[in-house]
């Protein structure tokens, strides 16, 4: 029994959405008015046949598809691009596939609890661009598109790899949240990228004791004056 996507779904944030922008060649002024709308989704799933319509004050965007059938879709919520478009299960997520003049594109949604995710993979796609870029201008060396495109594809696949280890790693020790320590595990193999993730949490946890120490200094500071003003 596929999951059950139906209903309305509020933004909460999003992260790297400029950077999604910018691999699409969306231009400036939109670039600079998307982040601050508050997209509203409303999806009504009729067992594999879907209608999703995103909504803002800008504009709005609806497409309807069946899961595993291929359709021609024009992208008029981003970038008016016409491309097919293939939706397949993958567990219990939806996973789309955007074939057209913009490579290596397309999104994945997922509910976790009581929130819909949405992950878009161009943004794979111009990340790993721009880390080319540098190493290319560093090394005088050059990357061709293709070389691009597969180095973002397969760090799409490896991501997806890791997330299906972390989830079996919280089940094992029967917890439903994914910690930092299984993190550092699944990290274990590779020697910069366990170095990089420990120095990363190393410096979370300094941030939140400092946030700590800020909020009992406020605290400790409002009863100083609770009690000045009453003697």
């Amino acid at each position: 029994m596929p999951v059950d996507f139906s209903g309305t779904w509020n933004i909460i944030s999003n992260v790297n959405l400029e950077g999604y922008m910018v691999a699409l060649g969306i231009d400036f002024a939109i670039r600079k008015i998307a982040p601050m709308l508050k997209p509203q989704k409303v999806i009504k799933q009729d067992g594999e046949c879907f209608t999703i319509r995103t909504q803002t004050t800008f504009r709005s965007y609806e497409c309807s598809f069946k899961v595993g059938e291929e359709f021609n879709e024009v992208t008029k919520g981003m970038d008016n691009r016409s491309c097919q478009t293939l939706v397949e299960w993958k567990d219990d997520k939806l996973v789309c596939v955007q074939k057209g003049q913009k490579k290596n594109r397309g999104w994945t949604h997922w509910i976790e609890g009581d929130e819909l995710h949405l992950r878009l993979k161009a943004a794979v796609h111009y990340t790993a661009g721009r880390i080319c870029q540098k190493i290319a201008e560093e090394h005088r060396r050059e990357f061709s598109r293709q070389v691009i495109a597969a180095i973002a594809e397969t760090a799409v696949r490896q991501c997806d790899i890791f997330a299906k280890d972390l989830e079996a790693f919280a089940r094992h020790a029967k917890r439903s949240t994914v910690s930092t320590e299984d993190v550092k595990l699944i990290a274990r193999r590779s020697t910069a990228l366990s170095v990089y993730i420990q120095n990363k949490s190393e410096e979370l946890n300094q941030d939140q004791r400092d946030l700590k120490k800020k909020n009992t200094g406020k605290r400790k500071s409002r009863d100083t004056e609770e009690e000045e003003s009453r003697e």
